[in-house]
């Protein structure tokens, strides 16, 4: 049976306990007691789904002036 301890959410407005495997906290997970809290602290980092929400249809565009085609990559040549 894997081995598990209790640890503190890492949520500054949660701080619950929860039980973890001590494997996954080595990897750097279980540090949130879910999802939910994960995300309200990485909100506050990237501020991602609030430029989302702000922008006028919900779809980020590219630069019109810049070639932004699926295909674009293979274009180059190695010739500068």
């Amino acid at each position: 049976m894997a081995s598990t301890a209790i640890y503190q959410c890492k949520n500054p407005r949660c701080k619950e306990h929860f039980v973890a495997r001590v494997a996954d906290r080595k990897r750097g997970w279980a540090r949130f007691c879910s999802k939910s809290c994960k995300a309200l602290v990485q909100e506050k980092r990237t501020g991602q789904f609030e430029r989302y929400l702000n922008s006028s249809d919900g779809i980020e565009y590219c630069d019109p002036n810049e070639d932004n085609s699926w295909d674009a990559h293979k274009e180059w040549t190695g010739k500068d």
